[in-house]
C-alpha cells in the first residue's frame, strides 16, 4: 500500500486516513492523548496484530507517532505533521487555476 519513500507525503497521509478503522484509532488517540498499543487494542476491541498493522499505516502517513518505553509502545497523534500536511494541501489548492464563466482562467 505504501512505498518507503512516501512517508509523510500527501498521498500516504490521505490513504492513512481513508479507512474507518484508522479513523477510529485517531479519534481514540485524540480523546486520550496517548495510549499503549495494549490499552488501545482493548479499548477498540481489536486484536493487537490488527491494530499494529493499522498503526503502521498511520505512522507511514505521518498521522500517528510512537515511542517505546521498555516493552511498551505508546501511541499519539502527530499534530505537527498533520498541520504540515494540511498546509501542503492548502498551498496546492491555492496554486490551482480555476476556469471562470468565460474563457478566462482565474489564478
Amino acid at each position: 500500500m505504501f512505498l518507503p519513500g512516501q512517508q509523510g507525503d500527501l498521498p500516504a497521509f490521505f490513504a492513512a486516513l481513508a479507512n474507518v478503522t484508522r479513523l477510529r484509532i485517531v479519534a481514540r488517540l485524540v480523546e486520550t492523548g496517548e495510549e499503549t498499543v495494549t490499552e488501545l487494542a482493548a479499548a477498540l476491541r481489536m486484536s493487537q496484530p490488527r491494530l499494529s498493522w493499522h498503526l503502521r499505516m498511520l505512522e507511514l502517513g505521518g498521522v500517528v507517532k510512537t515511542r517505546h518505553l521498555g516493552r511498551l509502545t505508546y501511541c499519539s497523534v502527530d499534530a505537527d505533521v498533520i498541520h504540515r500536511r494540511l498546509t501542503d494541501l492548502e498551498a496546492m489548492l491555492a496554486g490551482r487555476t480555476r476556469p471562470s464563466l468565460g474563457s478566462e482562467v482565474i489564478g
